[in-house]
């Protein structure tokens, strides 16, 4: 019953075992690692640190543990410090205060545990996977930022199913100022997480940078388009212009004026109409009747493409003078 008791009670348990103890605290440090910080790991909130038991054993109260996912760092230090210690002191793991690790003997400090907690299990696959990227102390390694970045967006797209990880594998492409670059060429995958983001329980403040960002981004990109369009229509508009006023001229040049072939009777009409005359008056100078001389003027009239006398008055006007 005792130890069902304190499982219940415990978030955190489990055992060190630490050779030539008088060099080591005998405290057991348990430190809250800011989301913002997922990359490097090092912007440390201090929780709590509990001393370690004559048998190795240590344990940190739930009370203690966010009621939420959130990265932890469990501890030890060294009295005093080696040159080149290689000893691994700490281990990074995911908790709520919902669930519980237990650290296991071993010979490697918190090598091996067991944690309830499945977004810590993603989240230590996808540490893995960013880490076949790196040599020690050296950064990325042979492959480019370019590579990196497709990788990582393909494994947290097709390997990650826990939205808070895949969240911590956006964070890492921003932490390496490789976001922008990537959101630029796939604003649909973006826009359709930050999506699913929303719809679901992942505290709003954790995804602000990813939103903030797409939203710059988008408007850039929406911009920059409008802004290409804009200048493709005006070359557009000026094109089309040019090829109007060729056209225009090439058909000038190909269809010259046209001479109107009047006869020498409907010569004579036009003139005496030209004169201000009459039908009438018209019919009698020309001693011809009053119906042939209405119908040489429809003759006339035709040819020039008029209707009525001020229209072939306006017409004469404007042509160039030319003999009759």
């Amino acid at each position: 019953m005792n130890g069902l008791w304190v499982f219940s009670q415990n978030a955190i348990m489990g055992y060190v075992d630490i050779e030539n103890s008088s060099e080591w605290e005998k405290k057991v440090h348990l430190v809250k690692i800011d989301l913002a910080d997922a990359s490097n790991y090092v912007n440390e909130e201090e929780v709590a640190s509990v001393p370690i038991k004559k048998n190795g054993y240590f344990s940190f109260d739930k009370k203690l543990i966010s009621n939420k996912n959130e990265i932890y760092r469990i501890h030890v230090n060294r009295i005093r410090e080696i040159l080149n210690d290689t000893v691994q002191k700490s281990s990074l793991f995911i908790l709520s205060n919902a669930d519980s690790i237990q650290f296991k003997k071993g010979n490697l400090l918190f090598s091996n545990y067991i944690n309830t907690n499945k977004v810590d299990a993603e989240w230590q696959r996808l540490r893995k996977f960013e880490a076949r990227f790196y040599k020690a102390g050296s950064g990325i390694n042979d492959f480019s930022s370019k590579e990196y970045t497709a990788k990582m967006k393909s494994f947290a797209k097709d390997s990650l199913q826990i939205l808070w990880v895949k969240l911590i594998g956006i964070k890492l492409l921003e932490n390496k100022k490789l976001l922008d670059i990537d959101i630029t060429k796939n604003p649909t995958y973006y826009t359709a997480l930050l999506t699913e983001l929303k719809q679901s329980d992942v505290n709003p403040t954790e995804y602000l940078f990813l939103e903030n960002k797409l939203a710059l981004l988008t408007n850039e990109l929406v911009e920059r388009k409008y802004q290409l369009s804009k200048t493709v229509n005006i070359v557009l508009g000026v094109v089309i212009a040019g090829l109007l006023f060729f056209m225009i001229r090439t058909k000038r040049k190909r269809n010259p004026t046209v001479i109107i072939d009047l006869s020498k009777q409907e010569k004579n009409i036009k003139e005496l109409i030209l004169e201000g005359k009459s039908n009438k008056e018209i019919a009698n100078e020309l001693f011809i009747s009053l119906s042939t001389v209405k119908s040489h003027i429809t003759n006339i009239y035709n040819k020039l493409n008029v209707s009525n006398r001020k229209e072939l008055f306006q017409k004469i006007e404007n042509q160039p003078s030319t003999s009759t």
